[in-house]
């Protein structure tokens, strides 16, 4: 499967002097150009990240699930040999953020779901947002299921897709059943006026329990660490 191709201008931004600080790129509503923004204690995937190193055992393979910026990614690659990203706008903060010159880390320009088919995308966060980014093309966009591209030892995934995170798990049980990895889930309180809890508990299907709920105050979402039942938190 091809993997997405980053111009080299973007490439070249990096700066490994900030792959261990709180430095990072991000793309900011109604901001134009790359804003730097805090990724110290408080900063939620952070607090993720080192959260679920208590209940990880192996570190072979990981995969992150809306990587957008690579907020999450950065720090995936500093404790796991190979990081699957997968989002179909390839933004261009994350070869800013992710150093991609030692081969850790590939990226996929793919939506993924329960199926393999081609539809319109929104430009946004979810897929399937009514809400429609004007600039984005009007152009067919690719899905696949996680389970299509046969990822091997894979000890964590990380989903994050503002609402469609169902059909994600959905595309990805060989996976999980599989090799049993710790899942980090986002879910929306509402996904564009409908409720949706449903990731979580279809994950709970598989033999999972929530190890640990984040709530920021002020967002509309939750993120959860999962965990097999078996193991002990």
């Amino acid at each position: 499967m091809r993997q997405t191709i980053w111009q080299d201008k973007w490439i070249s931004l990096y700066n490994p002097e900030h792959e261990h600080t709180n430095i990072f790129y991000a793309s900011v509503k109604g901001i134009k150009g790359e804003q730097v923004v805090d990724h110290g204690p408080k900063n939620v995937h952070r607090i993720l990240y080192e959260e679920s190193l208590r209940y990880i055992t192996k570190k072979i393979n990981a995969v992150d699930v809306g990587c957008r910026d690579g907020e999450f990614t950065r720090y995936l690659q500093w404790s796991f040999n190979h990081v699957y990203c997968f989002d179909y706008r390839a933004r261009k903060q994350f070869p800013m953020n992710i150093d991609l010159t030692k081969n850790k880390v590939s990226h996929y320009t793919y939506a993924l779901g329960d199926s393999i088919t081609r539809e319109y995308a929104s430009g946004r966060g979810n897929f399937r947002s009514r809400t429609v980014d004007p600039r984005w093309p009007k152009k067919k966009t690719k899905i696949y299921t996680l389970d299509y591209f046969n990822l091997v030892d894979i000890n964590l995934i990380k989903i994050d897709v503002d609402g469609m995170d169902e059909e994600v798990i959905k595309g990805a049980v060989k996976t999980i059943e599989k090799y049993k990895p710790i899942i980090i889930i986002e879910e929306l309180e509402s996904d564009n006026g409908t409720p949706n809890h449903n990731g979580v508990e279809l994950i709970k299907t598989f033999g999972y329990k929530v190890a640990y709920l984040h709530k920021s105050p002020g967002l509309i979402h939750k993120d959860y660490i999962m965990v097999p039942k078996n193991i002990i938190i």
